[in-house]
C-alpha cells in the first residue's frame, strides 16, 4: 500500500480511541454496576463502537455530522450505563471523552506514518500487526497519563456536577476542536488547512491535543472553584456553629445560675414551718432540681453545652432528646471538632423529627461510648417519608438550597480529620449515623 493509502487513520482505531475515552472517564467516576456485570457491559460496548466506525470509514462528506453523531449517541449511553451520574454530567465527560478519543487516533495514526515513511515498513493492510502494535502502546499510555492527572481532582468530599452552562461549553469546545482538526479533509485554503500529509497530521494532532488540555484545564477550574465554594460554605457553617456553641453556654450559664438560687430558696422555705402539703411540693420541685442538676454530666464540659442547649430547644418543639454518653472519650478530639460534629449530627436529627406530625414520634437518641481503641458515636431519630440520596448522602429538604447537605459534608469532614468513618443507613422508620474514630 502507498503513504497516500494509509494518510487517514482507519475507522476501527478511532472506535478503539473512543472506547478507550470513555474508559477513563467510567475509571475515575462512581460506578452504577460492578464486577462481572461491569465488564461486561464495557466489553459489550467495545464490539458496537469499533464495528460501527470501520462501516463508516469512507462515509459521504454530506453524512459525516449524522455517522459522528450516532457514535456520540452511542458513547453517552456507554458512560451513562456504568456510571452512576446526571445526565448534564455524562453529556460533559462524553464531549471530553470525544475529543481524548480524537487525540489518541490522531497522535498514534501520525506516530505510525511517520515510522512508515521514514523507517521503510512494508504495509499490506490498513489494520496491520504492526500498526495494532503501535497503538497498542500508544493508546495506553495517554490512557494512563491521562488517568492520573484526572485522578488529582477526585476528592472524597467533593462530588463534582457539571451544570447546564458547563456542559453546554465543553460541548462548544469540543464541536471546534472537531471542526478545526479535521478542517483540511474539507478544505485546503484556509489559515488552518494543511496541503502535504505530514501538514495535515501535525494541525490535526496539535488542534486535537490542544482540545484536550483546553478541555482539562477547563475542568481543572470548576473542580478548583467548587473546592474553594465548598471550603467557604463548610467555614460558615464552622461559624455558625460555634456562634450557636457560645449562645448556648451563656444561656445555661444563666439557667443554672437561676436554679443554683432557686434550690437553697426551696432549702430555706423548707425550713420554715409550712404545711405538708407545701413541704411536699417543695420537696418535690428539690427532686426535679436534683435530675436536672445530674442530666448531662457527661464529663466533657463542650458536650454536656451542646446536649443541653439541644435539649433546651427540644423541649420548646416537642421533640424528646435522650443521650447517654462517656465524655471522657472526647477528650483527645478539639473543642471546635467535638461543638461542630456534635451540632451538627443533632441539628440534622432535630430537622428531621420536627416534620413528624405525631409528637410521641418525634424521637432522638445519642450514644458516645469508648469501643476498645475506638470512640463510637451513634444517633437515631425517627423520620417519616421517603429518604432519597445522592453521592451517599440524604438530599436536605431545607428552603435554603445554599447549604444542601453542608451539614453532612462537615460531619465527614470532622471525622475524616481524625481518620474515622461515617455510616449512614434508614429502615423502619428509625434513620441512623454510626461514627467510628480510632482514639
Amino acid at each position: 500500500m502507498s503513504l497516500f493509502d494509509i494518510s487517514e487513520t482507519p475507522g476501527g482505531y478511532y472506535g478503539i480511541a473512543y472506547w478507550v475515552g470513555c474508559m477513563l472517564f467510567i475509571s475515575v467516576n462512581k460506578k452504577k454496576i460492578h464486577g462481572f456485570k461491569l465488564y461486561l457491559v464495557e466489553a459489550a460496548f467495545f464490539v458496537p463502537l469499533c464495528s460501527y466506525m470501520i462501516l463508516n470509514t469512507n462515509v459521504p462528506m454530506a453524512l459525516f455530522v449524522p455517522s459522528m453523531s450516532v457514535s456520540i449517541l452511542v458513547m453517552v449511553m456507554f458512560i451513562y450505563s456504568c456510571c452512576d451520574l446526571s445526565l448534564l454530567n455524562v453529556g460533559y465527560y462524553t464531549a471530553r471523552a470525544f475529543i481524548v478519543g480524537e487525540f489518541m487516533a490522531s497522535f498514534g495514526w501520525q506516530i505510525y506514518f511517520f515510522c512508515v515513511q521514514n523507517f521503510k515498513i512494508t504495509v499490506n493492510s490498513l489494520y496491520s500487526w504492526h500498526s495494532a502494535s503501535f497503538l497498542a502502546v500508544i493508546y495506553p499510555i495517554i490512557f494512563v497519563i491521562m488517568y492520573f492527572m484526572e485522578k488529582r481532582y477526585i476528592t472524597e468530599n467533593m462530588n463534582f456536577e457539571a451544570t447546564r452552562k458547563e456542559m453546554i461549553s465543553v460541548i462548544i469546545i469540543a464541536s471546534l476542536v472537531l471542526i478545526i482538526s479535521n478542517l483540511s479533509y474539507v478544505y485546503e485554503n484556509t489559515p488552518f488547512s494543511g496541503r502535504m500529509t505530514s501538514d495535515i497530521f501535525n494541525v490535526r494532532t496539535l488542534v486535537d491535543f490542544g482540545g484536550v488540555v483546553l478541555l482539562f484545564a477547563y475542568h481543572m477550574q470548576i473542580v478548583e472553584l467548587n473546592m474553594k465554594f465548598e471550603v467557604e460554605k463548610l467555614h460558615s457553617l464552622l461559624n455558625l456553629q460555634i456562634a450557636n456553641y457560645q449562645m448556648s453556654e451563656k444561656s445555661i450559664e444563666m439557667v443554672n445560675h437561676k436554679y443554683h438560687d432557686l434550690k437553697h430558696q426551696i432549702a430555706v422555705l423548707k425550713s420554715e414551718s409550712i404545711s405538708k402539703e407545701s413541704f411536699d411540693y417543695l420537696d418535690q420541685m428539690e427532686k426535679e432540681i436534683k435530675i436536672y442538676e445530674a442530666q448531662n454530666k457527661t464529663g466533657n464540659k463542650i458536650l454536656d453545652t451542646v446536649i443541653m442547649g439541644k435539649q433546651i430547644h427540644c423541649q420548646s418543639v416537642d421533640i424528646n432528646l435522650t443521650a447517654i454518653a462517656e465524655g471522657t472519650a472526647l477528650d483527645f478530639m478539639d473543642p471546635i471538632d467535638i461543638s461542630t460534629l456534635f451540632g451538627n449530627v443533632l441539628d440534622n436529627a432535630i430537622e428531621s423529627v420536627s416534620k413528624i406530625e405525631d409528637k410521641e414520634k418525634r424521637l432522638i437518641h445519642l450514644t458516645v461510648a469508648k469501643q476498645k481503641d475506638f470512640l463510637r458515636i451513634r444517633v437515631e431519630n425517627c423520620y417519616e417519608g421517603q429518604l432519597v440520596y445522592k453521592n451517599g448522602l440524604p438530599l436536605t429538604t431545607k428552603h435554603d438550597k445554599d447549604y444542601h447537605g453542608y451539614g453532612l459534608k462537615s460531619i465527614q469532614s470532622t471525622v475524616l480529620k481524625y481518620k474515622g468513618s461515617v455510616t449512614i443507613q434508614d429502615q423502619n422508620g428509625w434513620f441512623e449515623i454510626r461514627i467510628l474514630i480510632p482514639m
